[in-house]
């Protein structure tokens, strides 16, 4: 693992918000931000999310930039609306994840046909060349939304129901009472994996990269754990829901995961950049990720992806992430019935694989939006749209905390979706 010395830190004279990602933990970020974000794939986040409605940051200063780690790079498609789309904030709030310690930046906005992407830094911390927005990276928990949308597909082919009990499929794997919805809203009770093997360090967990687990493994370790509730009683985030959901998959499709999501999603939608990896390796073209604390970064780019299973494992771009949730939101995956289960959020903001907020755009009419977050090892990204997939918004960036609930970019990164979401508002 390579030690790389951070970005010097922004410092900020004023942030404001009116609204934000709300759960129900009672963590408090300095910056304003009540409670923390989704931690897709981090047990210590509780991750139960409604997006902000605005969030607002101003009088911010920095030290003087790094002219090759802050230089926004652009793509736009050829329309004349797409010149359109204003991007001035969102390449500000690209720069500013960079300046703060993320080496890396990609982001696609995309406005009915039209799109736009942008890149600020570099591929590694080291140099690398000019980060690109075509740049594979690990989506981490956005993985879900890609697994409950085959678990759904199944449910449209009649093999499965949401309420059957898990028992059905998989006798003996869980306790029983688990339903198929219960998983995928994270309302089963189950415990999460993740406690049981990720440490609380950044070096701990740079140690862990060449570890490699079984699904039954994780499930094993899982239910050693104490039950927080009972199955529907309320919501817990806990990566092993998706993890059983993946063997359910494998169960009923007779293939691997990464086969059924090829041959049900990748190759329909055309999705060249995005693979559910069995190695540690990252493919080509693809970003450096980073663990980062006091003492500068650690590269853990290379790291076995078993860890995360069927909840957090695939590798994507943000083009591959949009064109998924459009794929998803306008029917294309889906019928409107199951779009429309999937979309029902509760109190806590999920939904089934799917997170739910406020819309930049028209926050009084309590307009809805919905994707979901990643916090991976290294890897973090955010990706909106609204509830048809016709504006969208994907984030990601390569430095991440071993807590996220403390991540020093939560904040900017939070300015950069909503100015994305904002770039798609109607004149």
């Amino acid at each position: 693992m390579i030690r790389a010395r951070c970005a010097a830190p922004q410092t900020c004279a004023e942030t404001k918000t009116t609204a934000l990602w709300a759960g129900s933990s009672a963590t408090h970020f300095a910056t304003g931000l009540s409670r923390p974000f989704l931690g897709a794939l981090w047990g210590r986040l509780l991750a139960v999310v409604a997006f902000s409605s605005m969030l607002i940051v101003a009088g911010c200063s920095s030290p003087p930039p790094n002219p090759s780690a802050t230089t926004t790079t652009a793509t736009a498609s050829d329309s004349p609306a797409a010149e359109e789309i204003p991007t001035a904030e969102l390449s500000a709030a690209l720069d500013a994840l960079v300046e703060a310690g993320a080496p890396a930046a990609v982001v696609q906005v995309r406005n009915g046909e039209d799109e736009w992407s942008g890149a600020a830094g570099e591929m590694t911390a080291e140099g690398g060349g000019a980060a690109v927005a075509d740049s594979t990276f690990r989506i981490a928990s956005i993985t879900k939304s890609m697994v409950a949308t085959v678990i759904l597909q199944i449910v449209d082919e009649g093999a499965l129901t949401l309420d059957d009990d898990v028992e059905e499929t998989l006798p003996g794997i869980l306790p029983p009472s688990i339903t198929i919805r219960q998983l995928l809203n994270h309302t089963s009770g189950l415990p999460d994996y993740v406690d049981a093997f990720v440490p609380s360090t950044v070096q701990g967990i740079a140690d862990g990269a060449s570890n490699t687990y079984t699904d039954d493994q994780l499930i094993a370790a899982a239910l050693e754990q104490p039950t927080p509730h009972e199955p529907g009683a309320a919501f817990t985030y806990s990566n092993t829901n998706y993890v059983v959901l993946g063997k359910i998959i494998e169960k009923l499709d007779g293939k691997s995961i990464a086969d059924s999501l090829l041959e049900r999603i990748f190759n329909p939608l055309s999705m060249s950049s995005t693979t559910y990896p069995v190695g540690a390796v990252m493919p080509p073209g693809s970003l450096s990720g980073y663990l980062s604390d006091e003492e500068g970064l650690i590269d853990v780019t290379k790291y076995e992806p078993s860890i995360w299973s069927s909840g957090g494992a695939i590798i994507s771009t943000v083009g591959d992430v949009n064109r998924f949730f459009r794929a998803l939101f306008d029917g294309t995956l889906l019928p409107a019935e199951l779009v429309n289960e999937m979309q029902e959020t509760s109190d806590s903001g999920y939904g089934l694989g799917v997170l739910s907020g406020g819309d930049a755009c028209d926050p009084a009419a309590e307009t809805l939006v919905f994707g979901q977050r990643g916090n991976g090892f290294g890897y973090s990204s955010l990706s909106l749209s609204s509830a048809d997939g016709q504006r969208q918004v994907t984030l990601a960036w390569n430095a991440t905390a071993a807590d996220p609930a403390k991540d020093p970019l939560t904040e900017i990164s939070s300015a950069a979706i909503v100015a994305g979401l904002a770039a798609t508002c109607p004149a």
